[in-house]
């Protein structure tokens, strides 16, 4: 055999090169979380002042300084300056005592939401991470599951992927072992309202195990089919939240169908491109098929467009997206922003900024409140239509959206 001869442009050991990459990436990743989150080394919340508390709690500033008096457990922390500062944790126990936190009613059901498309760069996990927050930020219990072994999602909440998350911290037990493992891999994070489960580089080892016919086969009886394993997990605690949210990867593999199978709900983004319309009309093809053995319904399904530069061409396109899948598109789009790229890069979101005061993270955050606050009117109506009940301050919530 000729031995290979390599140029200065070649490497001979491919395999060693890449792990030496993963670890010092990973390394990398560590200290810049560190750096941009705090000395404590773990990402905290910001803290809110009166004002702001005021509206999210739908309550005056006379009543929470009254209720400081009466009630020193509401009482808030001060900065030097003798400024409260609220923190979301306060502000959602001072809902409960003032009955003001909406509530999912009962005989209604969890809104299960997958985010998922074919095709990477989407916005995919930008758009689970803001709306899972929104969600929080406005009372709702949520659970959010990484099912993207790229885990960007995990990223925004603070983990660095093989070194803050072990395999047994994903998803992988309670699909592969018991569905009652969910219990005790879920975990609190420092946004107040949300858990997570959150994913690593393992998850391409349970999607590679779920499409393993002969190890499958031992697994069914206990197990069921590998499709509904999601299903029967969340079947196990879904009743403890409002809202479940699942980022799928770039792909429609065994976890993208575990996660489609499980949810009542389904958000496609789609940027206003062509190359991203063709993958979005493939995904649905390949989704048909499934969808057609599965006899799936959903609660709730929208095309989202997202990332959009608002250019002439991608208008043009819109306009022929909306009048082609008509009322499925959502009303409001995402549109591109170098503050959610500023955000991003600092493994944080628009909504834990702590300077609004600038004139495009306002208009940033009006692009991500307004697409949020027509889901939460969707939810709304569904869970009311379910329960046959309207929701108790739902006239306090749509003040706290849109101002009214």
């Amino acid at each position: 055999m000729v031995n290979k001869i390599l140029t200065q442009y070649g490497v001979d050991n491919a395999s060693e090169l890449m792990n030496g990459f993963h670890e010092i990436g990973n390394n990398l990743l560590s200290e810049l979380l560190q750096y941009y989150s705090s000395p404590n080394e773990k990402k905290t919340l910001k803290m809110w002042k009166m004002k702001d508390a005021c509206k999210m709690i739908g309550r005056s500033e006379a009543f929470l300084r009254k209720l400081e008096q009466e009630h020193p457990i509401y009482t808030p922390s001060k900065d030097q300056n003798g400024t409260r500062q609220y923190s979301l944790n306060l502000i959602n126990r001072i809902r409960d005592f003032t009955k003001t936190r909406i509530k999912r009613p009962k005989n209604s059901e969890p809104i299960i939401l997958s985010i998922s498309n074919f095709k990477g760069g989407v916005a995919k996990s930008t758009t689970t991470l803001h709306f899972i927050q929104k969600c929080a930020l406005i009372g709702l219990r949520c659970l959010v599951i990484d099912l993207d072994p790229q885990a960007t999602l995990s990223l925004g909440f603070g983990y660095v992927p093989d070194i803050n998350v072990k395999e047994s911290d994903t998803i992988k037990s309670a699909l592969t072992e018991s569905p009652k493992n969910i219990l005790d891999i879920f975990q609190k994070t420092y946004f107040d309202g949300i858990d997570i489960i959150p994913g690593n580089l393992s998850l391409s080892n349970l999607e590679m195990s779920l499409t393993d016919l002969s190890f499958q086969k031992t697994q069914l009886d206990k197990l069921g089919m590998p499709n509904l394993r999601l299903k029967s997990a969340l079947d196990v605690l879904s009743t403890n939240y409002d809202v479940i949210a699942l980022d799928c990867g770039p792909n429609l593999g065994m976890l993208t169908i575990n996660a489609v199978s499980a949810s009542n709900a389904l958000l496609v983004p789609i940027p206003p491109m062509m190359s991203d319309l063709g993958s979005f009309v493939t995904f649905t093809g390949t989704l048909s098929i499934l969808f057609e053995q599965m006899q799936k319904s959903f609660d709730f399904f929208r095309i989202l467009l997202t990332k959009h530069p608002e250019s002439k061409e991608s208008k043009q396109l819109e306009l022929l997206i909306r009048q082609r899948f008509g009322t499925f598109v959502m009303q409001k789009n995402i549109v591109s922003s170098v503050e959610v790229e500023k955000a991003s890069s600092i493994f944080s979101s628009i909504y834990e900024t702590q300077n609004k005061s600038t004139k495009s993270l306002k208009r940033a955050l009006g692009t991500f409140d307004n697409v949020f606050y027509e889901i939460f009117d969707a939810f709304i109506s569904i869970w009311e239509t379910q329960s046959n009940t309207k929701i108790e301050n739902i006239k306090y919530l749509k003040e706290m959206m849109y101002g009214k």
